[in-house]
């Protein structure tokens, strides 16, 4: 069963910094300090979904050896790729 929450609006304040409602953050299952929330803006709307954290996969980093550049040579799905690169970008601002 779908459920949708009808909540309060939540001030952008300074450093871009957000409250979310307690109704929310329980509803989502988030714990404060420990869990994190990936966000993208799609159709006019900002969606975020809490990142799942998930054990660290079997590979190792590796040099290639025509352009120098680092890899991952091990095995990754597409989301996990997408969601390392966010939260690479995630302390540029």
């Amino acid at each position: 069963m779908l459920e949708i929450l009808i909540m309060r609006a939540s001030l952008l304040r300074e450093r871009n910094q957000v409250t979310l409602p307690g109704e929310v953050v329980e509803a989502a299952g988030l714990v404060p300090q420990t869990d994190y929330i990936s966000w993208r803006f799609e159709s006019g709307e900002i969606r975020g979904r809490k990142q799942i954290q998930s054990p660290a996969r079997a590979g190792a980093v590796a040099k290639d050896k025509v352009t120098g550049l680092l890899f991952w040579d091990g095995d990754i799905t597409d989301e996990e790729a997408e969601d390392a690169a966010l939260l690479a970008n995630l302390d540029r601002e």
